[in-house]
């Protein structure tokens, strides 16, 4: 018991140096309105915080003073998946994609927000650009194994999901996320 308390004892000592590092940042900000790598940066701390509306705040207002901010794109996308807002997360990867072609976790996760959206085929197509660029990316395999399950595709989702398991990805998590592609359910 004494080891369960140490690891809450930690995890609130994480939690409270990210807010002490978001109330640093909202410091400087107070004299810096104009610097979208510090609204970013603040975003990103309300994502580990999980507080995807503040997180989507500071990512936009980045996104304002800094059009062509791939991360603040591709960040925002992100606390749009923590939220299920799948639509706009897709849009958000475009951006990114748009402003850095050969962004990796982009592809992943469009790919992965595709799929939540019950786009398999282009699930897929963005699954297999991850993997072009990034082969060891065993969550894109998780992925293509998914949308190939809701296709109807067993051997394509086995072989996926067996380079996911290879490569880390949870295989306990993977086996009961095709047990629901494979009843039509997904995540949402």
């Amino acid at each position: 018991m004494g080891s369960d308390n140490h690891k809450s004892q930690d995890h609130g000592d994480v939690l409270n140096l990210l807010q002490v590092k978001v109330d640093y940042l909202t410091k400087l900000l107070a004299d810096k309105l104009d610097n979208h790598e510090l609204y970013r940066e603040r975003g990103v701390l309300y994502g580990q915080l999980a507080d995807p509306v503040a997180a989507i705040k500071d990512f936009s207002e980045a996104i304002r003073l800094e059009p062509e901010d791939s991360e603040a794109y591709y960040n925002r996308g992100m606390a749009y998946i923590y939220l299920k807002e799948y639509l706009a997360a897709v849009d958000d990867f475009n951006h990114a994609i748009d402003r850095q072609p050969l962004h990796v976790d982009a592809y992943n996760n469009r790919a992965a927000s595709l799929y939540e959206l019950g786009h398999s085929e282009m699930a897929i197509r963005d699954a297999d650009r991850a993997i072009e660029l990034n082969p060891k990316q065993s969550s894109a395999y998780a992925v293509r194994s998914l949308a190939n399950a809701d296709l109807g595709r067993e051997d394509e989702s086995k072989g996926d999901f067996s380079m996911a398991k290879d490569l880390g990805f949870d295989h306990h998590l993977l086996f009961h996320l095709l047990q629901r592609a494979r009843k039509g359910q997904r995540l949402n």
